[in-house]
């Protein structure tokens, strides 16, 4: 991680699970990072451990609701103005809502998807936009995905949260086929898959961790080694696709 101290990196949905953990990392590994997500008091409180445990790096809590496009505006405008370009874009926000095709709330659809399809096309874009305006010489956009975009959900009133990682799928591969059709391939574009994690996603679902088989569920912090993982990788090293499972679990595997 020594050749990427002083990078930027901008992180959605900063304030709990993958993504505080990751912030964590990557500033104790030295780097420059935005945390985007509503609740800023967390955000803050994320900014005051790390100072507390005297990291190297530094952290920039913005309040950001990724369902609104004009928050997501004013977020990369002030990137822009105030840290220039940037080289990583994790597009770790997401959300659950159980909500089924025959029965369910519109409302919940349209939350599901602003959150997991438009909030990481908006923000792709507009970090393209300031890779290109900086001249970053290596960018990368990661797509924190599931393993849900590349099988079917059994699970009941999952069905558009399904759909929603099937659109994210299809969207990364266009991005990564946009921008080497622009004759931008020193922007990687990457997607990770991970099986169950242990997060807040589930309680903000409503769905009881009791329900999760903890032998094959992973954690934030292992899940943000996967994700760094990706981001130190060399150049000429693309890892297109990453599907992370813990130990002993399919892909089809899903609880009902």
């Amino acid at each position: 991680m020594d050749h990427l101290r002083g990078h930027v990196a901008v992180v959605t949905g900063c304030s709990a699970g993958i993504g505080a953990a990751l912030a964590m990392k990557l500033v104790k590994a030295g780097l420059i990072v935005v945390g985007l997500a509503r609740r800023i008091i967390r955000l803050q409180e994320l900014k005051t451990a790390m100072e507390e445990n005297n990291m190297v790096g530094k952290f920039y809590p913005l309040e950001c609701d990724l369902t609104n496009e004009n928050d997501i505006l004013k977020a990369f405008k002030w990137i822009d103005d105030n840290l220039g370009g940037i080289h990583f874009l994790i597009n770790n926000a997401g959300i659950v809502r159980i909500s089924s095709i025959m029965g369910g709330s519109t409302d919940n659809w349209q939350e599901v998807i602003n959150c997991n399809v438009m909030a990481p096309a908006i923000c792709s874009k507009e970090a393209y936009k300031l890779m290109k305006k900086h001249d970053v010489i290596h960018g990368h956009i990661i797509q924190i995905n599931s393993i849900t975009g590349h099988s079917y959900s059994v699970n009941p009133g999952n069905k558009m949260y399904n759909a929603s990682k099937q659109a994210l799928r299809v969207l990364t591969e266009g991005l990564r086929h946009e921008i080497a059709a622009a004759g931008d391939g020193h922007i990687k574009v990457s997607s990770i898959s991970p099986g169950f994690v242990d997060t807040e996603i589930f309680d903000a679902a409503k769905i009881h961790k009791s329900k999760l088989n903890p032998s094959v569920t992973l954690s934030a912090e292992e899940m943000a080694d996967m994700i760094i993982f990706v981001m130190a990788t060399q150049p000429n090293i693309l890892i297109a696709e990453m599907i992370v499972l813990s130990r002993g679990r399919t892909i089809q595997t899903y609880p009902s």
